[in-house]
C-alpha cells in the first residue's frame, strides 16, 4: 500500500483542527505525523508510559510491515502535547477499507507532572475523529498493562463507546519493582531466584555497561550462537538494534549490559525506556552462562543501576507460554512487583461496512498464519 508521504528521516507534520466531537476538545488540536521518526520518538520520551510498540523506531519491525499514522493532541493556548498514539493501518485494496491499530498505547501521562485522565478521554475522541470519522477506519485500541490506572482505562474506553472485542494473548507483564532497597529486593525475590543469586560465581563475573557503538556487535555475535546452540528463531528486530539506536538517538534510553568471565562475554541484555517503565526486549547467553548462574548476577546488577532513577519498573515482559521462563520472570518480581495484565482488544467502528472490513482483514491474517503453521507441523519429524 502506499504510503502517504514520501519516506524521510524525519517526517514532516500536517496540522489540522481537531474534530469538535466533546466541548473539551474546543481548547486542543490534533498534529497528525504521516510517517513518524526521529522526532516523534523524542516526543514520546516526554511520557512517563512511553513504552516499545509506541516508537517509531520499532513500528517497522512488524512482520506485516504496514504504514503507521502518529497523531499528537497538543494544548491550544500552550501548543504542549498531552497525548499522542501511533497508529498501524492496514487496509484492503481497492476500497481502502480496514482499521488502524494503536497498541499499547494512547500516551497520555506526561514526565514530571501529575496524570490528568482527562487527556486519555480527551486522545481517544480525537483518535475516533481521525481515523473513524474522517478516514472510515476502523479503530482498535490495545490498552497496555499499567499499574495504578486500570480504572482510568476501562472508565475512559466505555465512556468513548469502545466494545471489548477480545483477551490478549500473553496478557501477563511481570514488573520488578525498581524502588525498593537493596535489602527489601533481595527479600522480595522467589527463594529459588535467590537461591541461584547466592550460587552465582558473582565474584568472577565483570558486568559493564557497554557504550551502544562498540558493545553492540559483541552483543549480538552472543546472539547469533545462542540460536544457533538452542536451534531458536530471532526476535524480530535484534539486527537492527544499532540502526535503531542510530536513528531514534537518546529517547528511546537505549543501554547495554554485558557479563563476561575471563575476558569473554558470556551474557548480555539490552534495557530500553525513558519513563517510569524500563523494558528488557533482548537478552542473550553463551553456554557457560548456565553453569556460571550468570543471567541471574546481569539482571541483579541491572536492578542495582536502575535503583534511584526515574524508572518505577523493570519490565520484563511476557513469559511466551514458557514455563520455564515464567518461574524465572516471576521469581524476579518476587513478593513486592506486578503480575499486570493486559486488558485485552477494544473496537470502534464508525459503521458496519468498517466493522466488516477489519473482520475480513483478521481473518486473512488468521488463515495465512494456520497456513504457516500447518506447513510447520508438516516439516516436523515423525
Amino acid at each position: 500500500m502506499p504510503m502517504p508521504m514520501p519516506m524521510t528521516m524525519q517526517a514532516p507534520m500536517e496540522t489540522r483542527d481537531a474534530p469538535v466531537l466533546a466541548p473539551s476538545l474546543v481548547s486542543y488540536r490534533c498534529e497528525i505525523m504521516a510517517e513518524p521518526g526521529a522526532e516523534w520518538d523524542r516526543l514520546a520520551g516526554g511520557f512517563a508510559d512511553m513504552c516499545l510498540e509506541q516508537t517509531a523506531a520499532f513500528a517497522d519491525l512488524r512482520a506485516d510491515a504496514a504504514p503507521s499514522i502518529g497523531v499528537i493532541l497538543r494544548e491550544a493556548a500552550s501548543n504542549e502535547p498531552v497525548a499522542m498514539a501511533l497508529a498501524i493501518i492496514a487496509t484492503l485494496p481497492v476500497i481502502g477499507l480496514g482499521f488502524a491499530d494503536v497498541k499499547f498505547g494512547p500516551l497520555w501521562r506526561r514526565r514530571g507532572i501529575p496524570a490528568d485522565p482527562a487527556h486519555l478521554a480527551l486522545m481517544l475522541e480525537a483518535l475516533k475523529g481521525e481515523f473513524a470519522q474522517k478516514r472510515g477506519l476502523a479503530l482498535r485500541i490495545r490498552p497496555p498493562a499499567d499499574p495504578g490506572y486500570e480504572r482510568v482505562w476501562k472508565d475512559a474506553l466505555a465512556c468513548a463507546n469502545f466494545a471489548f472485542r477480545a483477551k490478549a494473548t500473553d496478557r501477563e507483564r511481570y514488573l520488578v519493582d525498581l524502588t525498593l532497597s537493596e535489602g527489601d529486593q533481595l527479600k522480595s525475590l522467589g527463594s529459588k531466584w535467590r537461591y541461584h543469586l547466592a550460587k552465582s560465581a558473582i565474584d568472577q563475573l565483570d558486568i559493564r555497561e557497554a557504550d551502544l557503538e562498540e558493545g553492540l556487535p559483541e552483543f549480538l555475535a552472543l546472539n547469533r550462537d545462542m540460536l544457533a546452540r538452542k536451534q531458536f528463531d530471532g526476535r524480530p528486530g535484534i539486527e537492527d538494534l544499532a540502526a535503531i539506536a542510530k536513528a531514534a538517538g537518546p529517547a528511546l534510553g537505549m543501554r547495554l549490559f554485558i557479563a563476561s568471565h575471563q575476558g569473554k562475554p558470556v551474557a548480555g541484555s539490552v534495557i530500553i525506556g525513558a519513563g517510569e517503565r524500563a523494558f528488557v526486549p533482548f537478552s542473550a547467553t553463551d553456554e557457560k552462562a548456565l553453569e556460571l548462574r550468570a543471567g541471574y548476577v546481569l539482571r541483579w546488577r541491572i536492578m542495582e543501576r536502575l535503583r534511584g532513577t526515574e524508572a518505577r519498573w523493570l519490565d520484563l515482559g511476557g513469559a511466551e507460554r514458557d514455563p520455564g521462563l515464567q518461574l524465572y520472570k516471576f521469581g524476579n518480581v518476587g513478593k513486592r512487583g506486578r503480575v499486570a495484565e493486559i486488558p485485552g482488544q477494544f473496537d470502534f467502528a464508525p459503521n458496519a461496512l468498517a466493522a466488516g472490513a477489519a473482520k475480513a482483514i483478521m481473518l486473512g491474517r488468521e488463515l495465512a498464519r494456520s497456513k504457516q503453521l500447518k506447513r510447520l507441523v508438516m516439516l516436523l519429524p515423525i
